[in-house]
């Protein structure tokens, strides 16, 4: 690698002369290019248990062609996008890694800094700094060496708080697992952690994940980055909010029913939610084994797209075409009771993707919500006991579900926990057998009839029907003058998708005149990640992700 003359980056320090450095900093990562962003391909070994340089490109993501991706992409950012104090990404980050002009301990160092100024935005449960900090000098030092152990080498990454992760607390936001220390990292986490990364803390969320505001009694609630006095979605709020903030550039949540792309629309970022299955669950404290999937939160397209290449070992994809590209407008239940400056600003961004090539196309999709209503609370109600009662025990944790419930802290799932410990209220056997057999593939008939009949490749919508809501709002919204409770009204547009298992995505399309971001969503046919993922990078530079206030 050439030497470089670039200054240190010292992202998050202010002040003039400061400022001028971070400047000269990103003015010289725009000038690398792919041999300086990758290691050279001279056959040379390295130290006792080191990478010979030529295989780097088949060792580094578990997957062939990820080196070759990933050093593309930081060409891409080296040459067209200069990093900011407000806005990095793993691809970036990496790009200055490999060109020598940042290194992970500085990184971490400056997050750290960073998180203790905007402590308010309370995004954080837990985060061992000295693990951190330790942790990126033996990066730093391997760098040095060349041993690098894959595509995330020294990039910090948080989990949301449901996730195993050794050596954390894995509370899912509840005081009944305040003490669950696990022996091993999920398998998400493992995967992402063999690449490289480190795991920089857990995030809050809403108890349980059984909530799309993250509002946390025993552990705190996440603020919004962008006006602190209003949720910053759920329930992975605090990836959301961590992300959004700057206080870490990606963190993996969990999605049941839109909650890594709720928090990821109210917190200006990118949020991508796999196809079921296609992300392990094991090692994560579950709702529902129909519908749970973990996901990332990320400042770019391209982030997304490394992250899902590292845990599902499989050749990162590369940008689609934007032309000739078909988007189904579903007016019934998206688009029919929405905010009018939520609703303008998507259909903005679709005006964008149209002057690109792309088509619209208004589908009907009445034939949707009828299954989804019969399908959606039976199957995660009926579940959420059965799965968390497996986790418990599979992880020798001495609790039973109904001692859990009785220390919920949240009045609001409290409620849906002591419901599913009474027969008058719980879902029998029978009614999901009907849901499971009879109501769900119903809906995914519906939605693969949709797709097919109207030649369309993903469904448009705002990912949220408003802005995020004042914290205070904590049961209820207003939408066009209607007052709705927050539950429903929050996860209305995402929730339908995630019970067909469909893969969606939260794109950041712009900012209400308050200040508020704004996501528009995409939801592809079951199984098209691909496409999803291609298709985002396609249109990742026309949508810039927004820098907070903060």
């Amino acid at each position: 690698m050439a030497e470089s003359s670039c200054p240190p980056s010292s992202l998050f320090r202010h002040g003039s002369k400061q400022h001028a450095k971070n400047q000269e900093f990103s003015a010289c990562l725009i000038q690398a290019h792919l041999p300086q962003c990758l290691p050279s391909p001279q056959p040379r070994n390295f130290s006792s248990g080191g990478l010979r340089e030529e295989a780097f490109t088949n060792k580094i993501a578990d997957g062939g062609a990820c080196a070759i991706w990933l050093g593309l992409h930081m060409s891409k950012f080296c040459a067209g996008t200069t990093m900011t104090l407000k806005a990095f990404t793993l691809t970036g980050l990496a790009a200055a890694m490999a060109q020598g002009t940042l290194g992970a301990e500085e990184l971490v160092t400056d997050l750290l800094i960073r998180k203790a100024k905007l402590a308010s935005i309370n995004a954080f449960v837990s985060l061992d700094e000295e693990r951190a900090l330790r942790d990126a000098r033996q990066a730093d030092a391997e760098r040095a060496t060349g041993r690098l152990r894959g595509a995330l080498h020294g990039l910090p990454i948080a989990f949301k708080d449901n996730i195993n992760v050794a050596g954390y607390v894995t509370t899912g936001g509840t005081p009944a697992l305040r003490n669950f220390r696990p022996l091993g990292d999920a398998l998400v986490a493992a995967r992402l952690l063999n690449a490289g990364a480190i795991a920089y803390g857990k995030n809050g969320m809403h108890e349980l994940a059984y909530g799309a505001t993250s509002a946390n009694v025993a552990y705190g609630t996440p603020r919004n980055p962008f006006d602190e006095a209003r949720t910053s979605g759920g329930s992975s709020g605090g990836s959301g909010a961590a992300v959004g903030a700057r206080l870490v550039p990606a963190s993996i949540g969990t999605d049941t029913g839109g909650s890594v792309r709720i928090p990821a629309a109210f917190c200006g970022a990118w949020g991508y939610r796999p196809t079921t299955g296609r992300w392990p669950t094991d090692g994560i404290v579950p709702i529902s084994t129909t519908r749970d999937t973990p996901g990332p939160i990320t400042l770019s397209a391209t982030d997304m797209v490394l992250l899902n290449s590292v845990v599902t070992s499989s050749p990162p994809v590369l940008a689609s075409g934007i032309k000739g590209t078909r988007l189904g407008i579903p007016h019934k239940h998206f688009w029919d009771f929405v905010d009018s400056e939520v609703a303008a600003i998507c259909m903005e961004a679709l005006q964008q993707l149209v002057a690109e090539g792309a088509e619209l196309v208004e589908v009907d999709s009445r034939a949707l919500p009828v299954p989804y209503a019969a399908a959606a609370m039976s199957i995660s109600v009926y579940e959420g006991r059965l799965a968390l009662s497996a986790f418990l025990a599979d992880h020798e944790i001495p609790l039973t579900f109904a001692e859990v419930a009785d220390q919920v802290a949240s009045p609001d799932v409290r409620e849906i926990l002591i419901a599913q410990l009474d027969p008058a209220t719980a879902v029998s056997p029978l009614a999901y057998e009907i849901a499971i057999t009879e109501h769900l593939p119903a809906l995914t008939s519906a939605y693969a009839d949709l797709f097919k009949a109207n030649r369309i490749d993903a469904l448009a919508f705002p990912v949220c029907r408003l802005p995020a809501p004042e914290l205070e709002q904590s049961s209820r919204v207003v939408i066009a003058g209607k007052v709705l409770p927050i539950f429903p009204a929050l996860i209305h547009n995402t929730d339908i998708g995630s019970v067909a298992s469909l893969p969606g995505v939260s794109i950041p399309v712009g900012l209400t005149r308050a200040g508020l971001p704004v996501g528009l969503g995409l939801d592809f046919p079951f199984g098209q990640d691909e496409a999803l993922l291609a298709f985002s990078l396609a249109i990742e530079t026309l949508f810039p992700v927004p820098s907070p206030p903060v």
